[in-house]
């Protein structure tokens, strides 16, 4: 990611849909979906800002671009997980954390994953 910033509302809700989508979407799509109350630049600027931190791609679609995710959620997560540990203090305690805020099956997850 090129810029550390956490996503705002706005841009994580637009991240949801554009990974929950079954392909490319167009700025209307997305504003329909997300936040009919904005206006369509308001929209076009958070994807434009989402593709320059290079979270989404987006290819020509008529006179729109279609935006789409340029990794997989789970890939993004990850990376802030690492991003998270690479600057922490004591990674140990915040591993430690992590992990005391884990239900059952989530432990149960990790257990299988670490085997």
């Amino acid at each position: 990611m090129s810029d550390k910033r956490p996503l705002g509302a706005l841009e994580d809700a637009v991240m949801e849909f554009v990974w929950s989508a079954d392909g490319p979407v167009t700025p209307s799509v997305v504003q329909q979906a997300v936040a009919p109350e904005l206006a369509y630049t308001t929209v076009m600027t958070i994807l434009t800002r989402l593709w320059q931190k290079n979270l989404l791609t987006r290819d020509r679609a008529g006179r729109a671009y279609a935006y789409a995710p340029a990794r997989s959620e789970a890939d993004h997560r990850a990376g802030q997980m690492q991003d998270t540990m690479r600057v922490a203090g004591d990674r140990m305690a915040v591993l430690s954390s992590f992990v005391d805020t884990l239900g059952t099956d989530e432990l149960e997850a990790l257990r299988k994953l670490l085997e």
